[in-house]
């Protein structure tokens, strides 16, 4: 059994359709080739369940041992610097048996602005 969980971790919207989007993403994740490596869920700072500390619990009610938290997030802002790092350290408290880390935010990436491109619509197919 795999003992590693991706926990894709996003704001939360009170538009359900945004937070399903989120989830829907968790699924493309799992069901991709390097989706067999690692369970992939879908949790949410505000306004959406689960949220990260269900998360996390979940995550070792299924027995996993190593946790890494997705941060679906452009920048470092205060909930990347200061408001995951918090709940993670609660997390790690309450199951120190069970390794859990903050992976980092999207960030300034050469795949994200070709994404950018591509949406900007002037990107030749």
């Amino acid at each position: 059994m795999n003992k590693v969980e991706v926990i894709v971790l996003a704001h939360g919207s009170r538009r359900k359709e945004a937070n399903q989007d989120v989830n829907s993403l968790a699924d493309i994740m799992q069901n991709s080739s390097e989706g067999r490596n690692a369970k992939v869920t879908a949790a949410f700072l505000q306004f959406a369940e689960p949220g990260l500390k269900q998360a996390i619990e979940d995550a070792v009610k299924r027995e996993k041992e190593h946790i890494l938290v997705v941060p679906l997030f452009l920048t470092e802002g205060v909930h990347i610097n200061e408001d995951i790092p918090r709940e993670i350290e609660e997390a790690s408290r309450l199951y120190p048996g069970v390794k859990i880390e903050q992976r980092p935010p999207l960030g300034c990436d050469e795949k994200l602005a070709a994404i950018m491109w591509e949406r900007a619509g002037v990107v030749e197919q």
